[in-house]
């Protein structure tokens, strides 16, 4: 599961760098496809470069190991 996790997340590394919309996107959708069933996200039909951000940030935060030591009392 770890690996696959590190994949993704150079995945989603990768999919930061590119402009092309549609190129950005369609990693996007294989990114989610990656995705165990209950991470796995509905992506809308039309889809801005921001709103791609986005998405990558949620799978992000979603599949990164906890960072202990931040919470507060």
């Amino acid at each position: 599961m770890f690996e696959r996790n590190m994949e993704i997340l150079n995945l989603i590394s990768k999919c930061r760098e590119i402009r092309d919309v549609g190129k950005k996107s369609s990693l996007l959708e294989y990114i989610n496809q990656l995705l165990p069933a209950e991470s796995k996200i509905k992506l809308p039909a039309f889809i801005t470069n921001d709103g791609i951000d986005n998405l990558l940030s949620w799978i992000e935060v979603k599949i990164s190991p906890p960072v202990y030591g931040l919470a507060t009392p």
